[in-house]
């Protein structure tokens, strides 16, 4: 399959076409996603009872000749949902053509909740029979979304990340929005996940989104052999909508996470919470957050409370706070966070002389399936190794990618296993100069890093020439206004003597 589709976004669009002639866009995207994930989870039920029946029919061959398993104890223990029929799709397909098919759409909803209630409750919206549409509606839908054929790779991907990235790209258009938010690419969720050698412990993603970074974190788990129940997950989303994404795309792998609804800057639902490991991607260079609806001594913003023109150190100083004391922070960063000045750069050379930070990653641009920003990738620990202390590894990855598309980019295994090995060696100890390569890589001392006005940008250290897409914006509007102001007082200087030779020859200017 390739990395770039899903293989049936046509008929989501299909879809979303025939409905929102009828319904508002906030209502067909509910309606859409709730069929979606019908479709898929009796998908995943029907491959898991065909195998467990093909097994057991190679050991019991009279027992199991013509038997279908039913025992939900061995789906569960294969991480699989067991289905109720009236919850499975054939039987939701088998009565597509019923005037009631929205009450029983609403019915397997009701049905899967009550059998799932830490997973489900709340999260898929019972609209069915409420909806402005007729059966006639909801039967051609049915009938399209029979047709998707999920192939083995769509278990292995975030799948409800994938259509949540399709929504943004293409409902938000609908709602005359841009995409403002986006999915976390897996491969840049993965390399995170890896570098932080995610294994038992908590794992908290205080702008969780669709979920992409526990997806990640599960597949590791299970690609080790190591049981998913060692690895608690809780995360915190501002958006109902991608709340209940999130909380779908744990359901669809049987993983228990505590996931809430609100406003990380404002509502920390998991104040108390300190964790293993911090992961997220949050909005980049956030205005108007609300500073001056901070709490008088917020224990948050210990090294200085960030502008009201940018939370890109709220969250960073979030991230801290939420760390045990061994714990790890891996995270995605607009570049300004780099070299941002002022009330920014405060904060940072804070941040970086408390010797939190120990690896930097610049990374290709179109890394973001939606929006083409340059991006970043930090890590954090709460307390360093002795053979750490004072030092952060810096790589320089922006020349490795695989273009998937005109205006999508990737990392492969390939790319992510030389990050990966790059930051193990530089965990194990080993000479700076085992670690280092040209152009790649560079283990860099806080006193080099102060030397460059606290600058985190890793073309600076690896021997990568300054350019300008190593820039800031913001950095690059300072610099073209200090230009235009020395250009503007040389033509008033020149001006000014050429008014003066007029004068002195007598001719009145």
């Amino acid at each position: 399959m390739k990395d770039k589709d899903l293989n049936f976004e046509d008929k989501l669009w299909k879809a979303a076409d025939k409905l929102r002639k009828k319904l508002e866009v906030h209502e067909y995207k509910y309606v859409v996603l709730g069929l979606i994930f019908l479709r898929y989870v009796s998908f995943a039920f029907e491959e898991k009872r065909r195998r467990i029946v093909e097994d057991e029919a190679k050991r019991f061959p009279e027992k199991f000749r013509y038997q279908v398993c039913e025992d939900r104890e061995i789906y569960q223990a294969k991480g699989t949902l067991y289905l109720p029929e009236i919850a499975r799709w054939d039987y939701i397909r088998k009565n597509a053509n019923q005037t009631n098919i929205g009450e029983i759409i609403d019915k397997a909803i009701e049905t899967l909740e009550n059998e799932y209630p830490k997973l489900l409750k709340d999260v898929i919206p019972k609209i069915y029979s409420k909806v402005n549409l007729d059966h006639y509606d909801l039967a051609y839908i049915i009938n399209l979304f029979s047709e998707i054929k999920f192939e083995h790779e769509h278990f292995e991907k975030d799948i409800f990340g994938r259509i949540y990235e399709y929504f943004l790209g293409k409902f938000t258009e609908a709602e005359g929005k841009k995409g403002g938010e986006f999915y976390t690419p897996r491969s840049l969720t993965k390399l995170i996940v890896e570098i932080l050698d995610v294994k038992e412990g908590r794992i908290f993603d205080p702008a969780c989104g669709s979920g992409g970074f526990f997806v990640s974190a599960l597949e590791k788990l299970q690609k080790n052999g190591i049981e998913k129940e060692i690895l608690a997950i809780y995360g915190q989303e501002s958006k109902e909508f991608v709340w209940k994404v999130c909380k779908m795309n744990l359901a669809i792998r049987s993983a228990e996470g505590e996931i809430k609804w609100g406003d990380s800057y404002h509502d920390d639902k998991f104040f108390d919470l300190r964790a293993d490991y911090v992961v997220s991607n949050p909005p980049f260079n956030d205005s108007a957050w609300g500073r001056d609806r901070v709490k008088p001594n917020d224990p948050r913003f210990k090294y200085g409370i960030p502008p009201e023109n940018n939370a890109n150190f709220v969250w960073i100083q979030h991230y801290i706070y939420h760390l045990t004391p061994k714990g790890k922070a891996g995270f995605v960063m607009a570049n300004g966070a780099l070299s941002g000045g002022n009330q920014e750069g405060e904060i940072r050379r804070k941040i970086i002389e408390d010797d939190l930070i120990y690896g930097i990653i610049a990374t290709p641009p179109k890394m973001f399936y939606t929006v083409s920003l340059p991006a970043s990738l930090w890590f954090l620990r709460k307390s360093k190794p002795d053979y750490m202390k004072g030092k952060i590894l810096f790589i320089y990855a922006k020349k490795m990618f695989k273009p998937i598309s005109r205006r999508q980019n990737v990392f492969t295994e390939d790319h992510i296993a030389k990050i990966v090995e790059k930051f193990r060696m530089f965990e194990r100890g080993e000479p700076a100069e085992k670690v280092n390569e040209i152009g790649f890589a560079k283990v860099a001392t806080i006193e080099e890093v102060a030397k460059n006005g606290y600058v985190l940008t890793p073309g600076r250290y690896v021997g990568i020439k300054l350019d300008e897409e190593d820039v800031p914006f913001e950095e690059k509007m300072k610099e073209y206004s200090k230009e235009m102001a020395e250009l503007l007082n040389k033509e008033a200087e020149l001006t000014e003597r050429i008014k003066e030779v007029f004068r002195s020859l007598g001719w009145g200017i």
